[in-house]
Protein backbone atom coordinates (compact mmCIF):
# COMPACT_ATOMS: atom_id res chain seq x y z
CA UNK A 1 0.00 0.00 0.00
CA UNK A 2 1.29 3.41 -0.95
CA UNK A 3 2.70 5.40 1.98
CA UNK A 4 0.55 8.45 2.60
CA UNK A 5 2.05 11.57 4.13
CA UNK A 6 -0.64 14.00 5.19
CA UNK A 7 1.00 16.97 6.78
CA UNK A 8 -2.31 18.62 7.51
CA UNK A 9 -3.64 15.03 8.30
CA UNK A 10 -2.95 17.74 5.18
CA UNK A 11 0.44 24.57 -4.56
CA UNK A 12 0.42 25.54 -7.51
CA UNK A 13 2.15 28.66 -8.90
CA UNK A 14 1.24 32.00 -7.37
CA UNK A 15 0.19 33.13 -10.83
CA UNK A 16 -2.97 31.06 -10.39
CA UNK A 17 -3.98 32.76 -7.17
CA UNK A 18 -6.36 35.70 -7.43
CA UNK A 19 -8.39 37.26 -4.64
CA UNK A 20 -12.11 37.31 -5.54
CA UNK A 21 -13.77 40.67 -5.15
CA UNK A 22 -16.25 39.07 -2.79
CA UNK A 23 -13.52 38.88 -0.13
CA UNK A 24 -13.03 42.63 -0.03
CA UNK A 25 -15.26 43.04 3.00
CA UNK A 26 -13.23 43.89 6.09
CA UNK A 27 -15.61 41.84 8.22
CA UNK A 28 -15.16 38.64 6.23
CA UNK A 29 -12.78 36.07 7.74
CA UNK A 30 -9.47 35.65 5.97
CA UNK A 31 -8.67 32.39 4.13
CA UNK A 32 -6.23 31.48 6.91
CA UNK A 33 -8.93 32.04 9.55
CA UNK A 34 -11.36 29.87 7.61
CA UNK A 35 -8.77 27.09 7.30
CA UNK A 36 -7.96 27.27 11.02
CA UNK A 37 -11.64 26.96 11.96
CA UNK A 38 -12.26 24.09 9.54
CA UNK A 39 -9.09 22.28 10.63
CA UNK A 40 -10.26 22.49 14.27
CA UNK A 41 -13.90 21.63 13.58
CA UNK A 42 -13.48 18.26 15.29
CA UNK A 43 -11.10 19.43 18.01
CA UNK A 44 -11.53 21.44 21.21
CA UNK A 45 -9.14 22.36 23.98
CA UNK A 46 -9.87 18.79 25.02
CA UNK A 47 -11.75 16.18 23.01
CA UNK A 48 -13.23 12.78 23.83
CA UNK A 49 -14.73 10.62 21.08
CA UNK A 50 -16.03 7.16 20.28
CA UNK A 51 -15.34 6.22 16.66
CA UNK A 52 -15.72 3.38 14.21
CA UNK A 53 -13.37 2.76 11.29
CA UNK A 54 -14.08 0.65 8.21
CA UNK A 55 -11.24 -0.25 5.85
CA UNK A 56 -11.93 -1.65 2.39
CA UNK A 57 -9.07 -2.91 0.21
CA UNK A 58 -8.74 -5.51 -2.52
CA UNK A 59 -7.33 -7.91 0.08
CA UNK A 60 -9.53 -7.38 3.13
CA UNK A 61 -12.32 -5.54 4.91
CA UNK A 62 -11.74 -4.56 8.53
CA UNK A 63 -13.81 -2.80 11.14
CA UNK A 64 -12.53 -1.25 14.35
CA UNK A 65 -14.11 0.61 17.25
CA UNK A 66 -11.91 2.99 19.21
CA UNK A 67 -11.74 5.70 21.83
CA UNK A 68 -9.93 8.97 21.22
CA UNK A 69 -8.84 11.60 23.71
CA UNK A 70 -7.19 14.84 22.61
CA UNK A 71 -5.65 17.79 24.45
CA UNK A 72 -4.60 21.10 22.92
CA UNK A 73 -3.91 22.84 26.23
CA UNK A 74 -0.55 24.27 27.20
CA UNK A 75 0.82 24.64 23.69
CA UNK A 76 1.62 20.92 23.31
CA UNK A 77 -0.77 18.80 21.25
CA UNK A 78 -1.48 15.40 22.80
CA UNK A 79 -3.67 12.49 21.74
CA UNK A 80 -4.40 8.95 22.89
CA UNK A 81 -6.23 6.37 20.77
CA UNK A 82 -7.24 2.98 22.19
CA UNK A 83 -8.71 0.14 20.12
CA UNK A 84 -11.81 -1.44 21.67
CA UNK A 85 -12.41 -4.15 19.08
CA UNK A 86 -12.37 -6.55 17.38
CA UNK A 87 -10.86 -8.84 20.01
CA UNK A 88 -7.67 -9.45 18.02
CA UNK A 89 -6.79 -5.76 18.19
CA UNK A 90 -8.27 -4.84 21.57
CA UNK A 91 -5.84 -2.83 23.67
CA UNK A 92 -3.64 -1.60 20.82
CA UNK A 93 -2.94 2.09 21.29
CA UNK A 94 -1.38 5.20 19.82
CA UNK A 95 0.00 8.04 21.96
CA UNK A 96 1.18 11.42 20.69
CA UNK A 97 2.88 14.04 22.85
CA UNK A 98 4.09 16.95 20.78
CA UNK A 99 6.22 15.48 18.00
CA UNK A 100 6.64 12.12 19.77
CA UNK A 101 4.46 9.26 18.58
CA UNK A 102 4.29 5.85 20.30
CA UNK A 103 2.45 2.64 19.40
CA UNK A 104 1.53 -0.06 21.93
CA UNK A 105 1.10 -3.77 21.15
CA UNK A 106 -0.53 -5.59 24.10
CA UNK A 107 0.46 -9.03 22.76
CA UNK A 108 4.11 -8.21 23.47
CA UNK A 109 3.54 -5.43 26.04
CA UNK A 110 5.89 -3.37 23.86
CA UNK A 111 5.83 0.36 23.13
CA UNK A 112 7.45 1.47 19.88
CA UNK A 113 8.44 5.13 19.50
CA UNK A 114 8.13 6.18 15.86
CA UNK A 115 10.60 8.37 14.04
CA UNK A 116 9.34 11.39 12.13
CA UNK A 117 9.48 9.57 8.79
CA UNK A 118 7.16 6.87 10.14
CA UNK A 119 4.33 9.39 10.54
CA UNK A 120 3.66 8.68 6.86
CA UNK A 121 2.96 4.99 7.52
CA UNK A 122 -0.57 3.67 7.22
CA UNK A 123 -2.31 3.37 10.59
CA UNK A 124 -3.80 -0.03 11.48
CA UNK A 125 -3.75 -1.05 7.80
CA UNK A 126 -5.98 1.87 6.81
CA UNK A 127 -5.59 4.61 4.21
CA UNK A 128 -5.09 7.11 7.05
CA UNK A 129 -1.55 7.81 8.14
CA UNK A 130 -0.34 8.11 11.71
CA UNK A 131 -0.18 11.85 11.12
CA UNK A 132 -3.85 11.99 10.07
CA UNK A 133 -5.09 10.63 13.37
CA UNK A 134 -2.80 12.55 15.70
CA UNK A 135 -2.65 15.84 13.78
CA UNK A 136 1.09 16.36 13.62
CA UNK A 137 0.77 19.51 11.51
CA UNK A 138 -1.49 22.56 11.45
CA UNK A 139 -2.83 23.72 8.08
CA UNK A 140 -3.12 27.37 9.13
CA UNK A 141 0.43 27.35 10.49
CA UNK A 142 2.25 25.27 7.89
CA UNK A 143 0.52 26.56 4.73
CA UNK A 144 -0.38 29.90 3.22
CA UNK A 145 -3.97 30.14 2.03
CA UNK A 146 -5.58 31.91 -0.91
CA UNK A 147 -9.12 31.64 -2.24
CA UNK A 148 -9.65 30.18 -5.71
CA UNK A 149 -13.44 30.37 -5.78
CA UNK A 150 -16.45 31.40 -3.68
CA UNK A 151 -20.03 30.36 -4.30
CA UNK A 152 -23.35 29.87 -2.51
CA UNK A 153 -25.47 26.74 -2.34
CA UNK A 154 -28.01 25.11 -0.08
CA UNK A 155 -26.97 22.51 2.48
CA UNK A 156 -29.81 20.67 4.25
CA UNK A 157 -32.22 23.29 2.91
CA UNK A 158 -30.27 26.26 4.28
CA UNK A 159 -27.97 28.69 2.44
CA UNK A 160 -24.24 28.22 2.81
CA UNK A 161 -21.19 30.07 1.46
CA UNK A 162 -18.58 27.74 -0.01
CA UNK A 163 -14.87 28.48 -0.47
CA UNK A 164 -12.29 26.60 -2.52
CA UNK A 165 -8.89 27.46 -1.06
CA UNK A 166 -5.41 26.70 -2.33
CA UNK A 167 -2.83 25.87 0.35
CA UNK A 168 0.88 26.41 -0.34
CA UNK A 169 3.45 25.07 2.15
CA UNK A 170 5.57 27.63 3.95
CA UNK A 171 9.33 27.36 3.26
CA UNK A 172 10.20 25.44 6.43
CA UNK A 173 7.00 23.46 6.88
CA UNK A 174 7.55 19.72 7.49
CA UNK A 175 5.22 18.67 4.68
CA UNK A 176 5.50 16.51 1.59
CA UNK A 177 2.70 17.79 -0.68
CA UNK A 178 3.22 20.32 -3.45
CA UNK A 179 -0.20 21.78 -2.70
CA UNK A 180 -3.59 21.06 -1.11
CA UNK A 181 -6.98 22.25 -2.32
CA UNK A 182 -9.41 22.62 0.58
CA UNK A 183 -13.15 23.09 0.21
CA UNK A 184 -15.24 24.29 3.17
CA UNK A 185 -18.42 26.20 3.81
CA UNK A 186 -19.81 28.73 6.26
CA UNK A 187 -23.33 28.23 7.57
CA UNK A 188 -25.04 29.63 10.65
CA UNK A 189 -21.79 30.66 12.31
CA UNK A 190 -20.10 27.29 11.69
CA UNK A 191 -17.17 26.62 9.37
CA UNK A 192 -17.40 23.05 8.10
CA UNK A 193 -14.81 21.21 5.97
CA UNK A 194 -16.18 19.28 2.98
CA UNK A 195 -13.18 18.13 0.91
CA UNK A 196 -9.38 18.08 0.91
CA UNK A 197 -7.41 17.23 -2.23
CA UNK A 198 -3.69 16.46 -2.02
CA UNK A 199 -1.34 16.97 -4.97
CA UNK A 200 2.29 15.91 -5.38
CA UNK A 201 3.03 18.15 -8.42
CA UNK A 202 1.91 21.57 -9.60
CA UNK A 203 0.50 20.50 -12.95
CA UNK A 204 -1.06 17.27 -11.70
CA UNK A 205 -4.58 17.00 -13.23
CA UNK A 206 -6.12 14.93 -10.42
CA UNK A 207 -5.29 14.60 -6.71
CA UNK A 208 -3.12 11.79 -5.40
CA UNK A 209 -5.34 11.57 -2.37
CA UNK A 210 -8.76 12.91 -1.40
CA UNK A 211 -10.41 13.25 2.00
CA UNK A 212 -14.15 13.99 2.15
CA UNK A 213 -16.29 15.09 5.11
CA UNK A 214 -20.04 14.50 5.30
CA UNK A 215 -22.93 13.31 7.49
CA UNK A 216 -23.06 16.69 9.23
CA UNK A 217 -24.72 16.58 12.65
CA UNK A 218 -24.78 18.41 15.96
CA UNK A 219 -22.36 16.77 18.39
CA UNK A 220 -20.81 18.24 21.49
CA UNK A 221 -22.69 21.54 20.99
CA UNK A 222 -21.16 21.96 17.53
CA UNK A 223 -22.31 21.31 13.99
CA UNK A 224 -19.64 18.98 12.60
CA UNK A 225 -19.05 16.40 9.88
CA UNK A 226 -19.24 12.98 11.51
CA UNK A 227 -17.92 10.87 8.64
CA UNK A 228 -14.47 11.17 7.03
CA UNK A 229 -13.59 9.08 3.98
CA UNK A 230 -10.18 8.85 2.33
CA UNK A 231 -9.44 7.59 -1.21
CA UNK A 232 -6.10 7.27 -3.00
CA UNK A 233 -5.78 7.67 -6.76
CA UNK A 234 -3.73 4.56 -7.47
CA UNK A 235 -6.34 2.32 -5.78
CA UNK A 236 -9.67 3.93 -6.68
CA UNK A 237 -11.83 1.04 -5.45
CA UNK A 238 -10.35 1.19 -1.95
CA UNK A 239 -11.26 3.50 0.92
CA UNK A 240 -11.16 4.02 4.66
CA UNK A 241 -14.16 5.49 6.46
CA UNK A 242 -13.97 7.01 9.94
CA UNK A 243 -17.29 7.67 11.70
CA UNK A 244 -17.76 9.64 14.93
CA UNK A 245 -20.42 7.92 17.07
CA UNK A 246 -20.03 10.16 20.12
CA UNK A 247 -18.06 13.39 20.53
CA UNK A 248 -17.47 15.77 23.43
CA UNK A 249 -15.50 18.99 23.39
CA UNK A 250 -13.75 20.58 26.37
CA UNK A 251 -14.39 17.48 28.45
CA UNK A 252 -12.67 16.89 31.79
CA UNK A 253 -9.68 14.96 30.44
CA UNK A 254 -6.83 14.79 33.00
CA UNK A 255 -3.27 15.39 31.85
CA UNK A 256 -2.36 11.97 33.24
CA UNK A 257 -4.43 10.42 30.43
CA UNK A 258 -1.54 11.09 28.03
CA UNK A 259 1.07 8.77 29.48
CA UNK A 260 2.66 5.41 28.75
CA UNK A 261 0.83 4.02 31.76
CA UNK A 262 -2.51 4.91 30.14
CA UNK A 263 -1.27 3.64 26.78
CA UNK A 264 -0.72 0.22 28.35
CA UNK A 265 -3.98 0.22 30.35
Amino acid sequence: MQRIWVSRVLLASGALLLWPAARASASAPSPTELIAKADHALRGQTTAALLEMHIHTQSYDRNYSMLLWGDERGGTSRALIKILGPARWRGHGTLKIGGRLSLYDPSTDRITVLSGSMLADNWMGSHFSNDDLVKETELARDYTARVLKDWTAEVAGKPAVFHRILLSPTPRAPVAWDHIVFELYEQGGSVIPSREEYYQRQQQPAPTRMLTFDSVKTMGDRVVPTRLTVHVADKPSEFTELVYKQLRFDADVPESKFSEQELRR
